[in-house]
């Protein structure tokens, strides 16, 4: 096996490591639970990424999920679970912001190409009157 493989099995091993390290978390820290709920989230639906990354180091995805099932709590605190649901008030606030910022700036686009429509169709009026 050449180095370069056995450094990306390595470098695999890793990332799979922190995600179950990441979905054992058990604090309060809002950027920590947003990590644990993407690792449970990315492991136990078996996104394809995971799975690529399962494939790499010669593990079935069902081995590392299963394991978690088994031996590791993954559950949401009370507390966390309070602390996850503000900070989904504030990203769906967030991205409610987002969206009118958007459909501000399609509006002004549009105003402005209503303008410039406006400013064709009088040149050609006046163009046809002359």
């Amino acid at each position: 096996m050449t180095t370069q493989i056995k450094e990306q099995e390595g470098f695999v091993t890793a990332i799979l490591t922190q995600a179950v390290e990441d979905a054992r978390y058990s604090g309060s820290s809002e950027f920590d639970l947003g990590h644990k709920v993407e690792s449970i989230s990315w492991i136990m639906n078996g996104d394809p990424q995971f799975k690529e990354y399962c494939k790499l180091i010669n593990v079935e995805p069902s081995y590392i999920q299963n394991k978690i099932k088994r031996y590791t709590n993954t559950r949401i605190t009370p507390q966390q679970k309070m602390i996850i649901e503000r900070m989904a008030e504030k990203e769906a606030a967030r991205l409610k912001l987002k969206a009118e910022a958007e459909e501000n700036k399609r509006k002004k686009q549009l105003e402005k190409y209503n303008k410039e429509l406006k400013k064709v169709f009088s040149i050609n009026v006046l163009q046809e009157r002359i």
